[in-house]
């Protein structure tokens, strides 16, 4: 997944794209055992839907493109469910709401070209959709009576990266539906977290985990609640985690995971989980790195990535993406795993 801005206010935010299609996951407590199920089960009816262009990608070959479509809504939308479906070969991809005037005309273009950017996506609107790595469908959906508004007269543009592991050449796209309430069945309007672990450094031949702690009690007050977690890495990735820890350091888990490349992480909480006072957020990623390299974050097919983006009630969009912190390893299971920590001091802390 590439990184998603979220926030924008003299500096950047970014969240993850992950898996999102029907994860299978366990809740934590706070509710009542029977939330963060893997997703919504009932039928997807989708209010809007399109069909973007086909991209051609030869074999062994990597693309990077925008795609965009204007929806054409005259009000706002509430979006409680998003769904993407494609013919393969999609690594990965972000997907943002932002004014129609904004990045030129429909289609599919060089992000360069226009100046695109995650920055400038964010400030123009926000966060709809992230696609999950190597899935061929998927739907993000959010508890009823939720939902992440779109205003009128908007468009969705996607960042997307193409990867062709096929014998031959492909040609491959991608269909995006939302599904909507109207504005009288919304009783929550999301907002979006995300935290970005750029630090990773995964060694060679052995498994390892990663995890890092951020406080946010200053944008997120006493209490909110978590509806929606998508964790993020790509083919060496096998695990993930998110919980909320107190003051006095007792963690409360609110979702944990374990997959293949391919599979789902995105998760549905439903009850939704309370933090209960909790300022704090710590989220672990594992990986099984069967190379003889050592992994970095990169956002190629050759490289790793571990990050979340999640959605909340609360009243400020977060991101935390802490930069020249160096990773701390803490020690090692009976088993050979390794366990780094790293640090959230400095860097980037955004709420708006």
């Amino acid at each position: 997944m590439h990184r998603i801005v979220l926030l924008v206010a003299a500096a950047l935010v970014v969240a993850g794209c992950g898996d999102t299609s029907s994860g299978a996951g366990t809740a934590g407590a706070g509710g009542d055992g029977s939330g963060g199920s893997g997703g919504d089960t009932s039928p997807f009816v989708a209010t809007l839907e399109h069909a973007f262009d086909p991209i051609p990608v030869e074999s062994g070959a990597e693309e990077y493109w925008c795609q965009s479509w204007t929806i054409g809504n005259d009000e706002t939308l509430y979006v409680n469910k998003v769904r993407q479906v494609n013919n393969g070969g999609w690594h990965h991809s972000n997907w943002f709401f932002v004014p129609e005037e904004q990045f030129g005309e429909d289609g599919t273009w060089k992000c360069r070209d226009r100046d695109f950017d995650e920055v400038a996506a964010a400030i123009y609107g926000g966060v709809i959709f992230a696609q999950s790595t190597q899935t061929f469908e998927e739907v993000q959906a959010f508890p009823e009576g939720t939902a992440v508004v779109v205003p009128p007269h908007s468009k969705i543009i996607g960042n997307v990266h193409l990867l062709n592991v096929a014998a031959g050449p492909i040609e491959s796209s991608l269909t995006m539906g939302l599904q909507s309430l109207e504005e009288e069945e919304v009783e929550v309007k999301l907002r979006e977290v995300s935290f970005a672990n750029y630090a990773i450094a995964i060694p060679p031949q052995r498994r390892s985990r990663w995890t890092q702690t951020c406080d946010i009690s200053e944008h997120v007050g006493e209490s909110y609640n978590i509806y929606y977690v998508l964790g993020h890495f790509h083919q060496w990735g096998d695990y993930f985690k998110l919980s909320f820890v107190d003051d006095d350091g007792n963690e409360s888990p609110i979702v944990e995971l374990e997959n293949t490349a391919g599979d789902a992480l995105g998760v549905t909480i439903d009850p939704p989980l309370n933090s209960q006072g909790a300022g704090r957020l710590k989220y672990e990623c594992g990986y099984n790195n069967t190379t003889d390299r050592e992994l970095h974050w990169g956002n190629n097919g050759e490289e790793e990535m571990c990050q979340f983006l999640a959605y909340v009630d609360a009243d400020k969009k977060i991101g935390v993406f802490p930069e020249g912190n160096v990773p701390e390893l803490t020690g090692e299971t009976e088993d050979g795993m390794m366990l780094f920590d790293t640090p959230c001091e400095g860097g980037l802390q955004i709420g708006f």
